[in-house]
């Protein structure tokens, strides 16, 4: 990414936002620095390296990044948790969820995991331009979690776990 790619954001929530697509699919990449790092276009231009740094992190393990959704976070049994309430009968293999797709109780880890897309990805520089942590949020499809999202953090130091939903 260059600075041509950022323009400003909404600076409530987001210093400078871009265009970005992850694991096929198109998002807003939000950039945000704290007051004490400053938040004018040359505090972005001085952390457009560890910006590239931190996305290429991702892109490369971005298998790694959504595992955390089941080692750190256990959520493919939740999604099973939340399939089973939707139960008519306890002796139903299948159930229809709110937007008429009918899927399987049993949710193992690999259909867990496939069934995840990225959706938000920002990035937070809190002491210097120098490092930043990431968090990524992934939504299910089929849709185990009735609109929640799934809430990944990518550390300054790349160690990666999941919040839940």
């Amino acid at each position: 990414m260059n600075l041509n790619d950022f323009k400003r954001g909404d600076t409530r929530y987001t210093d400078y936002v871009a265009d970005y697509a992850l694991h096929g699919q198109k998002l807003a990449l939000d950039v945000s620095f704290e007051e004490k790092v400053g938040k004018g276009e040359n505090t972005l231009a001085d952390a457009l390296p560890a910006i590239n740094s931190k996305l290429a992190f991702i892109e490369e393990h971005y298998a790694a990044v959504t595992q955390a959704a089941v080692d750190d976070a256990h959520l493919d049994e939740l999604a099973e948790d939340w399939l089973s309430e939707l139960l008519e009968n306890e002796d139903d293999e299948t159930v229809t969820l709110e937007d008429d797709k009918v899927v399987p109780v049993k949710v193992t880890p690999e259909s867990f995991l496939a069934s995840l897309f990225p959706v938000a990805l920002g990035l937070e520089f809190n002491e210097s331009t120098d490092c930043c942590a990431a968090y990524l949020e992934l939504c299910c499809d089929p849709d185990y979690f009735d609109g929640h999202r799934v809430h990944i953090e990518v550390n300054e130091e790349n160690e990666i776990s999941c919040d839940g939903i």
